[in-house]
């Protein structure tokens, strides 16, 4: 066990660029201030001393969306908001306080291509255009490991977003863009959860976890919707981990719900719902402080709330070093 868990110490670093400290998931809301994790966060935590520092890119691609189908969604609903894709940066940084408590922060970069908003008004269709991109919100995120033992690793969540990202992008007409879709929320949100680990044999793991994350009021008087993540991951070390380069295939189940977002204290109905990806991936440790990861997120039930834009498939990926 002893062996395990000095491994994990550093190997914990990939899973905090790839599990823990991802800034927001990119789906019916367009931008990084809609989301939360990414994916299921383990139970690990880094060794006390310990720093990681980490990279990833986060591409969603949207389902197409035609100008006759823009304009149509306009006439039935007053107004849809398409995109074709989005690319989100991140970088991020954690520590290990003691071998318990880990803490991190995570900024990043958002891109969108070609955000198309309709407007339905007397009688009138008007289509709106933008860009956005822009620094994203700062995520304070700790972790602490309250119990470890044969029947694995459990931990409890919590992080703090400020409201440090750009807010203030606008439409070809010179209006301001709605909170989820700037690069920034200009909100302070709050997040809680909780995480656990096991490993059934030295070379198959799982994790699961189960997140909440509050929103407030933030820009131009919008509000995000809450939103609940619960995932399970599990992976099987194809190649020993004392060998490098060492490879492991990942499977998840992630599901999630928004809630409905708010206008000056009123329900914005074409937001919301559930969503369950099937997300396969792989893990590959390059030396014993350097590993690099991906995974593809594959929508495999949707229930919106309203008219809203789906996301047809999502791609990331990451590498982390720690020392």
């Amino acid at each position: 066990m002893r062996t395990i868990n000095l491994w994990f110490g550093h190997a914990s670093s990939l899973f905090l660029l790839f599990l823990l400290l991802s800034t927001r998931y990119v789906e019916a809301n367009h931008g990084p201030g809609a989301g939360g994790a990414a994916t299921t966060i383990p139970a690990i935590t880094l060794k006390s001393g310990t720093f990681s520092f980490g990279l990833r890119t986060e591409f969603t691609e949207f389902e197409s969306i035609s100008l006759s189908k823009l304009l149509d969604k306009a006439v039935k609903g007053g107004s849809f908001e398409a995109i074709d894709r989005t690319f989100l940066y991140t970088a991020d940084i954690g520590y290990g306080v003691t071998d318990d408590l880990t803490i991190g922060l995570t900024t990043g970069w958002f891109e969108a291509i070609n955000l198309r908003e309709s407007e339905l008004e007397d009688d009138e269709i008007e289509i709106f255009r933008a860009n956005p991109d822009g620094l994203t919100d700062l995520w304070l995120s700790g972790k602490y490991r309250f119990l470890r033992g044969p029947q694995g690793h459990y931990a409890i969540l919590a992080g703090i977003k400020f409201p440090t990202g750009v807010d203030d992008r606008k439409n070809n007409a010179g209006e301001k863009l709605e909170a989820v879709e700037q690069p920034g929320s200009g909100s302070y949100d709050f997040s809680t959860g909780f995480a656990y680990s096991r490993w059934f044999t030295k070379d198959w793991t799982m994790d699961t976890s189960i997140q909440y994350i509050l929103r407030t009021e933030g820009a131009r008087d919008f509000k995000v919707g809450d939103r609940i993540d619960w995932s399970v991951a599990t992976a099987y070390q194809i190649i020993p981990r004392n060998r490098y380069p060492n490879f492991a295939p990942v499977g998840e189940i992630n599901t999630r719900y928004l809630f409905r977002d708010e206008q000056n204290g009123r329900d914005e109905q074409n937001s919301g719902g559930t969503t369950v990806f099937l997300s396969p991936g792989v893990r590959i440790g390059i030396t014993p402080r350097c590993g690099v990861g991906t995974s593809v997120l594959f929508p495999v039930f949707r229930n919106f709330l309203g008219e809203q834009q789906e996301p047809d498939f999502k791609v990331v990926i990451g590498v982390n070093y720690s020392f």
